[in-house]
């Protein structure tokens, strides 16, 4: 289970990083700049972050799911 905790710590972290540097770049290739693939970068690094954040929420819940199935077969 505490391998469970650091592993979503860390993901939070550094999709919650990704997903702000993200936001920040599509707001400064939209408003800002005029090149815009700034503002597409900055779209696809949010969309990537949140991609990579559902799939670690999902793998960690399987394996707390097979995990607890395993103890009880034990």
């Amino acid at each position: 289970m505490k391998t469970n905790q650091k592993l979503l710590k860390g993901l939070s972290l550094l999709c919650g990083t990704l997903i702000t540097i993200g936001a920040l770049m599509f707001i400064y290739g939209y408003f800002v700049s005029a090149v815009p693939i700034v503002t597409a970068v900055g779209i696809g690094l949010a969309r990537g972050a949140t991609l990579i954040f559902i799939m670690g929420l999902f793998l960690v819940a399987v394996e707390d799911n097979t995990g607890s199935k395993k103890q009880k077969q034990s």
